[in-house]
């Protein structure tokens, strides 16, 4: 540190000058001012520059060689990922994958499965209950043609599906079988049931009204209409 000449008011420090009553910068300097290391001007030995501040991580070191085992695994599971292999799997098949095909995608293909379901019980409850055979043989009728109907339209908006050629006829030749199908043991559990049925059936077809096609809409407002008429009977 030199010292100016008289009056002038700043001190020099290492070539900066320093205006009165401004302090200097002593940031990383050593706490007697001394230089880093060696001994102190007392005799008592001084910290290193870097030895005063330094941060270090906690816990045990890493060894080189369980780093790379840590790396190898990674890999070895990124690769049996992308291979489709798991590395928790079995040596069981993988599970089919189910195609979806604009024909199973159709909303008419519930209402089908809900007609048939319902013919079924009908048939069924006409072998069971002698009795009321001749008030349910008619709304077995209806429903007959409903499903005959519903099946007709599902081939026309989807020829190429296999599983729609002939299968409206095919459904009107072939009698359903009620050995499938329970039925309660009394004659008014049997109506009740087959009531159920019609009430369901309505409520379905009624709310498809509103997201199918012109002609879908009336079909299922004409279906509707007739299983109101059937729970009529069967009040």
């Amino acid at each position: 540190m030199s010292v100016p000449p008289s009056g002038s008011g700043r001190v020099l420090v290492k070539g900066r000058k320093v205006g009165p009553g401004r302090p200097t910068s002593n940031a990383g300097a050593p706490p007697d001012g001394g230089r880093c290391g060696g001994e102190s001007r007392d005799g008592a030995s001084r910290a290193g520059c870097h030895d005063v501040g330094v941060a270090t991580a906690s816990g045990p070191p890493i060894s080189r060689r369980a780093l790379l085992l840590g790396a190898g695994s990674l890999g070895a599971v990124t690769l049996l990922s992308a291979a489709g292999c798991s590395y928790f799997g079995t040596d069981e098949p993988a599970a089919p994958t189910v195609q979806r095909t604009p024909a199973s995608l159709d909303p008419i293909n519930g209402l089908i499965a809900t007609t048939r379901l319902h013919l079924l019980r009908l048939n069924a409850a006409i072998a069971a209950d002698a009795a009321d055979a001749a008030r349910l043989t008619p709304l077995r009728d209806d429903r007959q043609a409903q499903l005959t109907a519903l099946e007709a339209e599902y081939a026309r908006m989807h020829p190429s599906d296999p599983a729609a050629t002939g299968l409206a006829s095919a459904t009107a030749t072939a009698a359903p079988t009620s050995a499938a199908v329970p039925l309660p043991d009394s004659p008014e559990g049997i109506i009740s049931s087959v009531r159920g049925d019609a009430a369901t059936a309505q409520v379905q077809f009624t709310d498809a009204i509103s997201a199918a096609s012109r002609y879908r809409a009336a079909l299922y407002g004409s279906i509707a209409a007739s299983l109101a008429s059937h729970r009529a009977v069967l009040a």
